[in-house]
Order: C-alpha cells, then sequence, then structure tokens
C-alpha cells in the first residue's frame, strides 16, 4: 500500500508490510562497490516477479485482456465471467476470466480474487520503485572514487530508466485513457521519487506524471549515452556491465522506452526520432530480426530453439519459471489460469482465409506462426516461450528463459504510427513494409493515413505476442472496440469499450485509505 496518511493520521506498520523496514534503509550494504551492483540487480530481479512482467503484465492477463490470446472460454467467456464469479464452486474457477470481461471496476463485478491480484502488481510495482529510489539516493552520497569511471552514471542511468518504466506502466494501466475526456487529468496513481514513508505521496495527473517519466528518461539517456558499452564501445573491469547488456536496460532501450512515451502523449515527432536512433543503430550492435539461419537452428522435436526471437530484444527480464508458466498457462490442468483461463488452441495463429478478419496474419509463410505455434502435444497452443525438450543436449541449445519487454518491432511499430503525422504517410508505409518484409508476412501497400494505422494495430498483434503490449496499443488510441480471437467465418467477436473496461480500479486498500477520484 502506497497511501498510508488518512484523516490526519500514519500507519506504519501498514507501511512496512509493503515496504520492509530491510529494503528501505541502507544497512551497510552501500558501504562496498558490490553493494551497489546487488541493488540494481535486484531491481531487475523484482521486474521479473510472476505477478510483474514475469507473467501477468506480459503473456498472461495482459496479453488476455488485450485479446492476444484465445482462452479456454471462448466466446463463453464473459457469459461464465459475469454468471459465475460467485458461485462457490466455479467463481474460483473463472476468476481469471474477469479481467478479459473487463471486470475490475468498484460498484460492479470486481472480486476479490481481482482485487488482490490488482493488489499484488501495485505493491510489487511501487516496491520495485522504491528500491530504486533508494539506489538513486545512496549514488548520490556516494564518492566517485568508489567507482570505475563511468560506472556510477550507469549505475544511475540504469535506476532512473527502472523508475520510468514502471511509473510508465502504472498510467498505462491504472489511469484512464489519454484521449479519452479525462485522460490527462485525472489523478489515480502517485509519481514516487521519495523514501519518506511517514510523509502522504498526492496522486499527479497523467501529464504530470509523464513529465517526470520523460525526464527521468532524458536523464538517463544523456548520462548513458557516452557511457554505456553499447552505444559507446567502452569496455569496464565490473562483471556488471561486461554481461549481454540486453538483459539491462541500456541505452537503446531507453530510447525506444522514450519513443513508447512520447507516442503514448501524441507527441509523434519525438517519438519518430527515437526509435529511428533504434532502427538505424541496432545492426551495429548485434540487435537484429531472426534469419532464415537462425531459425534452423532446432531442437530434437525440430522447433526452433530461438523461437522468443532474442537477437531482437532491446530489453528483457530474466526468469527460471517461464517455461512452467506458460506450460501451466496452456494446460487443461494448469493452476495459475485454471481450466476456463487457460490459454487454448489458437487457430488464428495461422493465415486461415475464412476467418473474419481473414488476417490476423495474411500470409500463410509469416514466419511468426511457424515459430511460436507449438506443433509439439497438445499442438496449436501458444509456445512462443516453452522449450520442447529436457534433453540436456537440447537445453545447452536454448537461450536464456527472458520475457521480451522491448524489442526491435516494436521500434519499427512505433516509428510506423508516428510517421504518419510527424513525417509522412509514405514513411510510415515504408516502415511497416520492412517489418512486414522481415516477417515474411503479407506487405500492405496502401498510404491511406486510417487505413495504415489499423494495420499497424493488426502488426501489433502479431508482433507483440506474448509481450503485453497489444491491449496498451488498443487502450492509447481509446478504440472503441478491442477485437477478440473468438472467430468464425461470419462473425468478428469484439468488446464495446470505454474509460472504465480499459481501466481497472486501483486497490481496494489505497481507495479506501483516502486515494479517491
Amino acid at each position: 500500500m502506497i497511501l498510508l496518511l488518512a484523516a490526519g493520521t500514519v500507519s506504519c506498520t501498514k507501511w512496512l508490510d509493503v515496504y520492509p523496514r530491510s529494503e528501505i534503509t541502507s544497512n551497510k550494504v552501500f558501504d562496498t562497490e558490490d553493494g551497489f551492483y546487488s541493488a540494481l540487480a535486484g531491481l531487475y530481479i523484482k521486474m521479473a516477479d510472476d505477478n510483474l512482467y514475469g507473467f501477468d503484465l506480459t503473456c498472461g492477463y495482459l496479453d488476455m485482456m488485450g485479446g492476444a490470446v484465445f482462452t479456454g472460454a471462448g466466446n463463453m467467456l464473459t457469459y461464465q465471467a459475469n454468471n459465475f464469479y460467485a458461485d462457490p464452486m466455479y467463481g474460483p474457477m473463472v476468476a481469471p476470466l474477469q479481467f478479459p470481461a473487463f471486470n475490475y471496476t468498484r460498484g460492479q463485478i470486481r472480486t476479490e480474487n481481482t482485487d488482490a491480484t490488482l493488489e499484488q502488481i501495485w505493491t510489487k510495482m511501487y516496491n520495485t520503485i522504491t528500491n530504486a529510489n533508494l539506489l538513486l539516493e545512496e549514488l548520490d552520497k556516494a564518492e566517485d572514487g568508489m567507482f570505475e569511471t563511468g560506472v556510477k552514471e550507469l549505475l544511475r542511468g540504469e535506476a532512473l530508466a527502472v523508475r520510468a518504466y514502471l511509473h510508465l506502466d502504472l498510467v498505462r494501466l491504472f489511469q484512464p485513457p489519454y484521449l479519452s475526456e479525462n485522460g490527462r487529468t485525472a489523478r489515480r496513481i502517485p509519481y514516487m521519487d521519495t523514501l519518506d514513508a511517514l510523509t502522504f505521496t498526492p496522486s499527479s495527473t497523467t501529464d504530470e506524471i509523464l513529465d517526470k517519466v520523460d525526464a527521468d528518461l532524458a536523464e538517463a539517456a544523456r548520462i548513458m549515452k557516452e557511457n554505456d558499452p553499447i552505444s559507446s564501445g567502452k569496455s569496464y573491469y565490473t562483471t556488471m556491465f561486461t554481461t549481454d547488456r540486453r538483459y539491462k536496460l541500456n541505452y537503446y532501450a531507453v530510447k525506444l522506452l522514450q519513443a513508447r512515451s512520447f507516442l503514448y502523449r501524441g507527441l509523434n515527432k519525438q517519438a519518430y526520432d527515437a526509435a529511428m536512433e533504434v532502427i538505424e543503430q541496432a545492426q551495429g550492435v548485434g540487435i537484429h530480426f531472426i534469419t532464415d539461419a537462425e531459425r534452423a537452428k532446432v531442437d530434437s522435436n525440430g522447433t526452433p530453439v530461438d523461437r522468443s526471437c532474442p537477437m531482437e530484444n532491446l530489453f528483457a527480464v530474466l526468469t527460471d519459471e517461464l517455461d512452467e508458466n506458460m506450460r501451466d498457462a496452456v494446460s487443461p490442468s494448469g493452476t495459475r489460469l485454471g481450466y476456463f483461463g487457460r490459454i487454448a488452441s489458437n487457430n488464428w495463429l495461422s493465415a486461415t482465409p475464412n476467418m473474419t478478419p481473414e488476417a490476423f496474419f495474411s500470409a500463410a509463410g509469416d514466419i511468426r506462426i511457424s515459430l511460436w505455434k507449438r506443433t509439439v502435444y497438445p499442438s496449436g497452443m501458444v509456445g512462443k516461450y516453452i522449450r520442447e525438450s529436457s534433453k540436456a543436449e537440447d537445453v545447452a541449445l536454448y537461450p536464456k528463459q527472458a520475457v521480451t519487454l522491448l524489442k526491435l518491432g516494436e521500434a519499427y511499430l512505433i516509428a510506423a504510427e508516428a510517421a504518419i503525422d510527424a513525417v509522412s504517410p509514405a514513411e510510415g508505409l515504408r516502415l511497416l513494409q520492412q517489418l512486414q518484409t522481415a516477417r515474411q508476412g503479407g506487405i500492405y501497400n496502401s498510404s491511406d493515413p486510417e487505413g495504415l494505422r489499423q494495420e499497424i494495430l493488426l502488426e501489433y498483434r502479431r508482433e507483440t505476442l506474448g509481450d503485453g503490449q497489444l491491449f496498451y496499443a488498443y487502450k492509447r488510441r481509446n478504440e472503441p472496440r478491442l477485437t477478440t480471437l473468438y472467430q468464425t467465418p461470419d462473425y468478428t467477436y469484439y468488446f464495446t469499450m470505454d474509460a472504465n473496461k480499459y481501466t481497472p480500479d486501483i486497490p481496494d486498500k489505497e481507495f479506501n485509505a483516502g486515494r479517491t477520484y
């Protein structure tokens, strides 16, 4: 819980339930250089938590909310969610369906399970932010001579970027759509940049928070550009900065995060420029679309070992539970999403011509189909993050288990969409076609601005499976319809959306303690 001050009183006990004393005091952790490295590593470990980007905010609830996956409930999803949520037997079974049914508004259908899930997300995000603030505070106190030249700047840049990443996603999740009536002025969440547990931090407007997010990212980019090995070519003795920078918020990840934030606010020229810097420099720093040769590297089942396309990542978080979580999510007997919420058979992961719309994937040769669709039992499921073999010789071939948070494909999507207004529709089409060519899919050929925007939205569905970004793309545009993956030759199933459906209410503990709106 963030808010503890209500009616003039403060509950330190409640605060420390969320921010344990060991995590908001240094306890001599920062007396040594290694202590700072451990603190930074701890931020990424927290981000990889199953309730955050290890599952719920990527390939779990966020993909379900965006209609990126087809759940076991199919066309009965809303009926089951709305009619069985209070049933003693079926209530727990349909609990995960409350998220893709958008049942998270107070005063309507909002179960204790739904609130508990949102509370976990809220608490762990702000807990991580608090630890980032602690690291930043201790860096301000630390003597420059404690670190190798450039390292202190990297530590500060990454901590700022973590704080910005989390605040941006708190905005995208808990604030109303930016283009809605109250999208810029609503006050539901606080921006946290202190460690003062006894001071209530009021909620801020979306614009106020995003101003601070953009300032954090601008400062991070400024100090990292000449110090990050990925952008400067520098090398360090410190192990923390000699490992693969794609598992850290490196300079180019920060630039793509800037582009994501700018696009959210409709700052198209800034979004285009930031995304283009990533696109133009990616190849030179080893970030590229998966090649035919890389796809041909397979395990003993014939499945590409690099099916998750790790070479395309700007930033990913490591989690050893990823394969296990995804296997559970597609299993009828799984415990994470249950029978009705499971990520079920995905016939849509194809270019099936008799489906409506007929081209979620517009060409059967689109490589994302063969990469991300399971061909082993149970076939047809999303397999992007699943390792199909446990044989030692196969495990040795697999990349590290990591969930994608920022990737090259998103840079093209952002640049293409921003270019429509910032440069020209022709430039937007050029960038979209480059992405589609790399995916060996259908090539869109119209530069009509509205048609191009809709094709880019379709491409978000194709490109960001497992990343949790499709829901945010719909919400950013305040789209009146959110298309689901339950399709027939005659019908397109969709949700009619509004600000309430796009916006989960904040946890009850926060609201009841006084963070009202």
